[in-house]
């Protein structure tokens, strides 16, 4: 063996047993570039002789180690998946970068809709990458169905999308083929959805499709951060819609559970968290954080904007977020809430929630037929003071150890200095695990990196007494 190999099996090991704990029978594998000896024809089992693509048959729980490189091409990513054997269902195969943000991707084919990395197969994992694309209807990472089959099992983690035309992270729709179980953790969506093709947002999910109608989360964004997402003038070839941190997009036939946990969203053009046109779907919106959206003014007529905003939608719960609104009007020059409920039923709650505006929008309600009501536990009014909110700048996470880590700084300035709102919005993610009814319990099997998202993977039986989740009730 090669002083290479010993080197590289070394740093693997290490990287194994720090980060990723995987199980004993786990396999793990390497990939490179082609200039760095990456071929399909090699075995994959060490470091000289390394996969070019993830499209081999491996079993979930193996780890797939990628070289170090700047120069990884997109086309090995597309269509580029292999079978993962997955006895459990409840686990991934993982593609990981050898160290954290070094592994990236450009594509600079500003006409096409090329993805820099699209996921079409099954229990697929994907952490450490960062990939810039100005492909025009082209995202980062995306995940939708391919050859009339099912996608279910995908996570990705602790990536960054650092400018894109199309959205940062996005569930792109192929009904009536399902896409279900797909994690977004720790991830950042920066300068996305730039090329004007199609009008989308930073972490972007359209009319998605279960694969079961079992109980329990099946779409999960946690612990991510979106900002500087705006729309051109020009979108889908009329005026911009989208431009939103974080976005739903018309669910009517979807039943399954979707939960929007412990988000950052700064400075977008649209809005910071948004539901649209959901009936039959339970969403919920608990921790995010959102200041100084609904930025663009080319917005089409969108009657008004919140922060954080549930339009024609059912089954909907906003509690524990902080929302600051800005300016006093955004989206086209319309009334700017915190906090805003339109079409809204008796089905929806927004509880326990801190709003602010110093214009006095902190809430609204429009167009209510169907008995909505804020909850009277909201603090809405005061001036959180956040620490430093300043626009941040873009990503540069290079001698970082985890998106976590590189977002420090925005983080602490977007922490409030009022003692009383410190438990709303973003929090430090814990390294215990809690009883969260909300956290995908799939995910308790996975050897996800840490630090990323507080695990909730304490059974209700092993706690005291009758608990509650952060001291609020979920309806």
């Amino acid at each position: 063996m090669s002083r290479l190999d010993i080197k590289m099996k070394k740093l693997a090991l290490a990287i194994l047993l720090s980060t990723l704990s995987s199980p004993v029978w786990a396999t793990t594998y390497f990939l490179a570039t082609a200039a760095g000896g990456g071929s399909d024809s090699n075995n994959g089992t060490s470091p000289s002789t390394p996969w070019l693509t993830p499209n081999h048959a491996v079993n979930c729980g193996d780890v797939i180690l990628a070289a170090a490189s700047t120069a990884y091409d997109w086309n090995n990513f597309a269509h580029n998946w292999g079978t993962v054997t997955c006895a459990g269902g409840n686990n991934v195969a993982w593609l990981t970068c050898m160290t954290f943000d070094a592994c990236k991707i450009s594509v600079s084919t500003a006409s096409s809709s090329d993805d820099g990395m699209l996921i079409q197969a099954s229990y697929w994992g994907v952490q450490g990458w960062e990939i810039t694309t100005t492909a025009s209807s082209g995202a980062c990472f995306a995940i939708y169905p391919w050859n009339l089959t099912a996608v279910h099992h995908v996570i990705f983690a602790d990536d960054i999308c650092n400018g894109a035309g199309q959205s940062g992270f996005g569930i792109d729709p192929r009904p009536p083929y399902a896409e279900d179980y797909i994690v977004f953790i720790g991830n950042i969506a920066y300068n996305t959805v730039q090329g004007g093709g199609v009008c989308a947002s930073g972490f972007n999910m359209g009319s998605q499709n279960p694969l079961d109608t079992l109980p329990g989360t099946h779409i999960y964004f946690a612990g991510n951060f979106a900002w500087n997402n705006v729309e051109p003038s020009i979108c889908n070839g009329g005026a911009p819609t989208d431009g939103q941190g974080f976005m739903i997009d018309t669910l009517i036939g979807n039943t399954a559970q979707i939960v929007y946990d412990n988000n950052i969203s700064v400075f977008n053009g649209g809005r910071g968290v948004e539901v649209y046109n959901s009936a039959n779907a339970p969403i919920y919106f608990r921790h995010n954080t959102t200041y100084g959206n609904n930025t663009d003014q080319n917005q089409a007529n969108h009657g008004v904007c919140g922060e954080i905003e549930t339009t024609t939608a059912s089954k909907t719960e906003s509690f524990l977020n902080l929302a600051q609104q800005v300016a006093p009007v955004g989206c086209a020059g319309q009334t700017n809430y915190a906090f805003l409920v339109t079409f809204g039923d008796a089905t929806d709650h927004g509880h326990q929630n801190w709003g602010y505006s110093a214009a006095g929008n902190n809430s609204g309600i429009t167009n209510n037929g169907g008995g909505f009501a804020f909850g009277q536990n909201n603090t809405f009014g005061a001036n959180p003071s956040f620490s430093n909110p300043v626009d941040p700048p873009a990503p540069s996470c290079a001698s970082a150890s985890s998106v976590p880590n590189c977002m420090a700084t925005v983080i602490a300035n977007f922490t409030p200095t009022v003692a009383a709102a410190k438990a709303y919005g973003y929090q430090i993610p814990l390294t215990k695990n809690i009883y969260d009814p909300l956290f995908p319990q799939w995910l308790c099997n996975v050897n996800l990196p840490a630090g990323l998202i507080t695990m909730g993977c304490l059974a209700q039986s092993s706690l005291p007494a009758s608990p509650t989740i952060t001291g609020v009730k979920v309806h």
